[in-house]
């Protein structure tokens, strides 16, 4: 597959079309690995060589580690743990195929004073993946390797080697920053040793990595002012760039341990803010058999020490959990409330979570808990009795999922759900390494049943067992969601294999090559898609099948008669976006909220199908629906009730609204506040459960996440096709180029411009004429588009403000707006832009090229910031405008005129010159020929006589020649001639 628009990651879903061989349905994940090479045509990986397979002592008798990466953005994910190798797991299909590489680190540290280690070893500990960049950690030294993600020519940000990273630090321990942030992302070192009580922030941007130190002067012992403490996690909030830190003081023989919040400071200058949240109490509440206790200071000790390990934070929801021996959960950092249904007798070593509603536990001791948020429900998923019976039904089955020997490797989410990776040892005593879904609902269901009550009648006969249903419900339905697209902003496209005119109908591989280029085509469409220029019909697939359309019905002709091309028929109708999908009557993954935008669906809860009308009046009020916002400064929720007596129903009608309090402007798909909704039905976490094909779903508790701003996919194009139009129209004429370009009509100087923009939506297909104000700058320019040079922002200002006195403005309007801000504000409906180009200015005095007049490439920037609010979106457009008939100065316009008058005049002076001179210069010219031609032939007369007498008669000759030339002389300037005879040869 291409990597086509910065995507890594592709997910593919194969399902049956009924048809043919029976082929099961499958989903998976097909990413890019920049980790490999090819070499003498086999492929390698560049961070270390694939060793030998793998073997019992890898995973027998070692404990399960964490899988920690950037979610649902890093293609290769990693997991070290392998004893006493330099060795990880790698995989680029989320552990469906993985390789054993052993990695090409340069050195060991074993250790110093300021650093001490307990135990050294070649094991890699920490692993973390992002897009592009993976990190390890092996005892205090840090190592990154970036991957080849950039294909440009020239680009050095893929590495070799590893690189080692923090030189000379102490580093314990690395946490994860699982939630990227406008576009990059961030790693957290932990030092210890002499530097405990600091941490690094790593970024990753586009493949480059840098670390600061936190706090930037002293370290967070001296900043707290105590004599000994320990850094234990840190989280990273980036919306506000602040940190929670889970550390330990010491206090005399004690030690105690606080959540506290470190902000440092934006400006760079050193005032970082250290604020105490919450001191965490030495010893576990005494709960008395309750599933939570409020720590409010009244409550009850037991006298087990309460040892934290670790924090966990939902960006969506607010949840932050401290978990090590005992779990405590708030919403606020202020109030905590004790989970009493977790082992005392445990502790959590790391979690994992799909931030949407599931938090999964793993301990010391490999068992697994499974928490719902929103709710004090807290199930221990294995060892239990769903587990024993999932199990035994496996065997039953004779599936080769599950077996009597297995250790599990790591437990994590990734986009297909909830999976494990586990080490299995069949009977043979052969071992493999498999992925498996963990299926949390059916062991659920399973736990669910082995303690529901039953019970058996036997009047009337025959015996009917009945169980009680302990979810408040017997069935739920959500019906009235609005179109998904709108909402969830996937862009979907169809794209249909060809038909093929075999006689099988089978294809082969030239058939599926082709369909290959057709989807890369496809992709590359989509990516080139987002130009400045908005194209006649806003689809990207139009400019495919534009010319081709209207020869439709001939293709078809030649494919129905076996004529076609490598035997392939390509249906233009089969490729195309999708702007129109179906209503599906499932909540989405997550939702974008504009500005005031409305979400709205309707629930049915329907009751037990034994109630009747007085059994059902009676229970209803039992039934209740509760909307909790994370954010209710931001997000109203409306929920109305009706109580459908006929059906045994009840109907709740849900409304969720945007405030418009809570978020400024930003370009689409940037800065995104990160919100969250959770539906509940009351008492129905963990006991309402609906069977599907595809397994069992959990029902009356729904966190839906969400995000509120600019939502991805909409922009502002510049509406070519109108602008030429209205012009034409306004200014009763339109000179175009004098060679024209079709992506780049041109404009002329002297006509008032009038731009128009559209508003599109790439997701909705949707694309309207943009009404609302806007802020027109020009950026930047050149007298042909590859010397375009970007201006500064004082010369911003002054090419483009009115309130500029340098002379130097570019443009003008004449009915305008201003604003504080001192820059025209513009509408839809403005009276036009004239050009100006005053002598300041760069398009002043442009030299022509030719005999035509000059032209310039304008680098134009539209923003609607600050001055149109019907939208969270900060509409962002830049665009390259061609002006040509560009004036010259007066100044060089009066030498051109000088030097164009001189010419002419010379030239008039010339023939009048030479038509006077001109026959004067001819008849001495022919004079002058005639005395040369008479010298030469009178030469050449003389010459011929002397040479036929003797020596002495030559003398006379001469002396004849002599006196006839005198004579000859006096006659010619008497004005008389006479030939002269010529003398007999004697």
């Amino acid at each position: 597959m291409p990597m086509k628009n910065g995507s890594v990651m592709m997910e593919v879903e194969i399902s049956s079309n009924q048809q043919g061989d029976l082929i099961g349905d499958a989903r998976f994940m097909i990413n890019i690995n920049g980790f490999l090479k090819k070499q003498k045509d086999k492929l390698i990986f560049t961070l270390g060589n694939e060793v030998r397979a793998i073997t019992h002592k890898d995973f027998i008798n070692t404990p399960s580690r964490p899988v920690w990466a950037t979610m649902n953005q890093a293609p290769v994910l990693i997991l070290g743990g392998i004893p006493n190798e330099k060795m990880i797991l790698i995989s680029d299909s989320s552990f469906r195929d993985i390789s054993l590489v052993e990695l090409t680190i340069d050195s060991c540290w074993l250790g110093t004073l300021q650093c001490p280690q307990e135990k050294f070893t070649a094991s890699i500990f920490d692993t973390i993946s992002t897009e592009s960049t993976l990190f390890i950690r092996q005892n205090q030294l840090v190592y990154y390797f970036t991957g080849n993600y950039f294909p440009r020519a020239g680009n050095t940000r893929s590495t070799k080697n590893w690189v080692r990273v923090l030189h000379s630090r102490c580093i314990k321990k690395l946490c994860p920053v699982e939630h990227p942030n406008n576009g990059s992302e961030y790693i957290l070192a932990l030092a210890g040793g002499d530097e405990e009580g600091f941490f690094h922030l790593g970024t990753i941007t586009d493949g480059s990595v840098t670390f600061k130190r936190m706090p930037y002067m002293k370290s967070l012992c001296d900043i707290q002012q105590a004599p000994k403490c320990w850094l234990h996690w840190v989280l990273y909030i980036t919306e506000e760039q602040s940190f929670l830190l889970l550390m330990e003081f010491a206090q005399g023989n004690k030690t105690r341990f606080q959540i506290l919040k470190y902000s440092p400071d934006p400006k760079g200058t050193h005032l970082d803010s250290v604020q105490l949240l919450f001191q965490i109490p030495p010893f576990i509440p005494y709960s008395e058999e309750s599933e939570f206790v409020m720590l409010l200071g009244m409550e009850k000790y037991t006298d087990q020490p309460l040892v934290p390990k670790g924090l966990f934070y939902n960006p969506f929801s607010h949840l932050l959990l401290i978990w090590g021996n005992a779990i405590l959960q708030s919403y606020n950092n202020k109030n905590y409330i004790y989970m009493a249904k977790f082992s005392k007798e445990s502790s959590i070593k790391y979690v994992a979570s799909n931030y949407k509603g599931e938090v999964v536990c793993v301990t010391e001791n490999e068992e697994i808990w499974f928490i719902i948020e929103g709710s004090f429900k807290v199930s221990r998923l294995y060892p239990s009795a769903g587990w024993q019976i999932l199990y035994t039904l496996s065997q039953m089955q004779h599936s080769d999922l599950y077996t009597a020997n297995e250790t599990s490797v790591s437990i994590f989410y990734d986009s297909l759900g909830l999976h494990q990776l586990v080490y299995l040892v069949n009977d043979d005593g052969k071992g493999r390494l498999l992925k498996r879904v963990l299926p949390v609902n059916k062991i659920l269901v399973y736990q669910l049943l082995s303690r529901t009550t039953y019970d058996i009648s036997i009047n009337p006969p025959p015996a009917i067992l009945s169980y009680d249903n302990p979810c408040p419900f017997q069935h739920m339905q959500l019906r009235d969601l609005p179109q998904p697209q709108r909402y969830t902003r996937l862009e979907r496209y169809h794209a249909e294999p060809p038909l093929v005119n075999s006689p099988s109908g089978l294809h082969s591989k030239v058939s599926l090559s082709i369909y290959q280029g057709l989807v890369y085509h496809l992709l590359s469409l989509h990516s080139k898609y987002n130009k400045p220029y908005a194209d006649p019909v806003h689809d990207p697939t139009w400019r495919w099948w534009k010319d081709k359309k209207q020869h439709k019905a001939f293709y078809f002709y030649k494919a129905s008669n076996f004529q076609t091309k490598f035997g392939v028929y390509i249906n233009m109708d089969s490729y195309g976006k999708i702007y129109h999908q179906k209503v599906v009557n499932f909540l989405p993954e997550c939702i974008y909220l504009d500005k005031g935008a409305i979400y709205n669906f309707s629930i049915y809860l329907f009751s037990q199908k034994t109630s009747w009308k007085n059994t059902f009046l009676t229970n209803k009020q039992n039934v209740h629906l509760a909307v909790i916002m994370a954010h209710p400064l931001c997000v109203s929720a409306t929920v109305n009730k009706h109580y459908l007596i006929n059906r045994n129903t009840i109907l709740f009608q849900v409304v969720i609204k945007d405030k418009r309090q809570c978020f400024n402007q930003s370009i689409s798909g940037h800065n995104l506040k990160r919100t969250s909704i959770l539906i509940k039905v009351i008492g129905s976490a963990g006991k309402c459960f609906l069977r599907t094909p595809n397994g069992h779903l959990m029902q009356g508790n729904e966190l839906i996440p969400m995000f509120i701003g600019c939502p991805p996919g909409k922009r502002l194009a510049f509406d070519i096709t109108f602008t030429i139009q209205y012009c034409k129209e306004t200014n009763k004429r339109y000179f175009d180029c004098l060679y024209p370009d079709p992506e780049m009509p041109c404009f002329l100087f002297h006509d008032p411009f009038f731009p128009f923009f559209l508003v599109q939506d790439m997701v909705t297909g949707e694309s309207g004429s943009f009404n609302g104000s806007y802020v027109l700058k020009v950026i930047g320019g050149g007298t042909s588009v590859d010397n375009i040079v970007d201006y500064s922002e004082a010369e911003i200002f002054r090419y483009n403000s009115p309130n500029d006195t340098t002379n130097s403005r570019i443009w003008t309007i004449k009915d305008n707006l201003m604003d504080d801000k001192a820059f025209y504000i513009l509408r839809y409906n403005s009276p036009g832009i004239e050009w100006l180009c005053l002598k300041n200015s760069p398009c002043y005095d442009i030299i022509p090229k030719s005999v035509y007049s000059p032209d310039f490439f304008f680098k134009i920037m539209v923003s609607t910031r600050g001055v149109d609010t019907s939208t969270y979106c900060d509409y962002q457009l830049t665009f390259i405008l061609h002006v040509h008939g560009l004036p010259l100065s007066s100044r060089r316009a009066l030498m051109f005129l000088w030097v164009t008058l001189t010419l002419n005049l010379a030239f008039i002076f010339l023939y009048i010159s030479w038509n006077f001179l001109w026959p004067c210069f001819r008849q001495w010219w022919f004079l002058f020929k005639w005395k040369v031609s008479n010298i030469i032939m009178a030469e050449s007369f003389s010459t011929y006589t002397s040479s036929s007498g003797s020596i002495l008669s030559t003398t006379n000759v001469r002396t004849s020649e002599v006196r006839t030339s005198e004579i000859t002389t006096s006659e010619r300037e008497s004005g008389s001639y006479r030939k002269p005879r010529r003398k007999k040869k004697s």
